[in-house]
């Protein structure tokens, strides 16, 4: 997906796209035999983000990442990345469940996780129903390891049901590692960590009414729900407000005051594997940066960004650094960032991209 409309928030990337984009994308995925790793960042990913590299990795390492949760589209507002919906999963499938043309082809998906007796409920329940989705079997691979839950006859099983679409649930951290480490052993096409979706299939869990979520309360209807998540909820609430203040508005700030439109230009050194930056590098350069990248993401060397020049870098920008170091960092090689000026460093130490410098 080259074309990705993809921006920073705090370290991770997050795509531009509304629930029917990302609707199509998976069907898109499956219509035309394409492999669709989605991520679905909530406030909780976030935070588990900033002290994970690993997890952080396996959400830059997506081929889509949606917005699931209102922090993370208020944030983007106040950021001016251009992410105005909440793409959470369970609506996802929901809306692929009474999708008009998966009814008349109903997607073939797979229950990997769950607790005991919760995933073959689903199972039942969208089998029964006949709606867009036909569940092809489901799993559930103990409490064990992720190395534990990748054994051969495990992703046989998982392979030999034929599903299109495999809906995970061990966890966050847990269910993006095991994706990370088999997604090129699976043999479906889209494939995505969505916790509570089995839950909510199997009415183990009851869903937020309409009304709830459009007042962006269905927080507080989880916690009725499930009063466990009341501990989870508190914790990253008082998380949000410190990034609130020490990194969001801050970042703010400076967006805000920004007025300078210094011409960019991007120089790459294609003997010395070095691009050098000038000026202020702005989405309208992404295109023209992205190409450059391209050329270089696929050599066998690293490469280093001399970004001595530059005035102003905004989260495209950074959205798309983070992609290609992230696929540098699949190859086996490194994005060095060297020479920055304080006010640029003073930018990517707010955007939690401090290990990239």
């Amino acid at each position: 997906m080259r074309d990705r409309d993809i921006y920073n928030l705090l370290g991770l990337s997050f795509d531009a796209v509304d629930m029917d984009g990302t609707v199509q994308a998976v069907l898109d995925a499956i219509a035309e035999d394409r492999k669709l790793f989605l991520s679905t960042p909530n406030l909780n990913f976030l935070i588990a983000s900033l002290t994970s590299e690993n997890f952080r990795n396996s959400v830059l390492n997506s081929d889509l990442s949606v917005a699931d949760g209102m922090p993370i589209v208020f944030m983007c507002k106040l950021l001016d990345i251009p992410i105005k919906e909440r793409v959470a999963g369970s609506s996802l499938i929901d809306e692929l469940r009474s999708n008009e043309a998966c009814i008349k082809k109903p997607i073939k998906v797979f229950f990997f996780g769950g607790q005991d007796g919760i995933a073959q409920k689903a199972h039942d329940i969208l089998n029964r129903e006949q709606g867009g989705l036909r569940s092809v079997g489901y799993l559930n691979p103990g409490f064990g390891t992720v190395t534990d839950m990748s054994t051969n006859e495990i992703i046989d099983q998982v392979n030999k049901a034929a599903p299109e679409f495999i809906i995970v649930s061990l966890g966050a951290k847990k269910g993006q590692a095991w994706i990370e480490s088999n997604r090129t052993r699976l043999k479906a096409n889209v494939i995505s960590h969505l916790g509570a979706v089995v839950n909510f299939i199997a009415g183990n869990v009851k869903r937020a009414p309409r009304w709830v979520q459009k007042m962006h309360m269905e927080w507080i209807w989880r916690i009725k729900e499930e009063p466990a998540l009341f501990k989870r909820y508190v914790n990253d609430g008082t998380i949000f407000l410190k990034l609130m203040f020490t990194k969001i508005l801050p970042y703010r700030r400076i967006i805000k005051n920004y007025n300078v439109h210094s011409t960019p230009t991007i120089k790459p050194d294609h003997k010395n594997y070095c691009i050098e930056f000038k000026g202020d590098l702005t989405k309208d350069i992404r295109s023209q940066l992205q190409e450059i990248l391209e050329e270089n993401v696929e050599s066998k060397m690293d490469i280093t960004f001399n970004m001595a020049g530059v005035t102003y870098i905004d989260q495209a920008i950074l959205g798309l650094f983070l992609r290609y170091c992230a696929a540098k960092t699949r190859s086996g090689h490194k994005i060095f960032i060297i020479e920055l000026s304080e006010p640029i460093r003073r930018i990517f130490e707010l955007n939690n991209l401090n290990y990239l410098i």
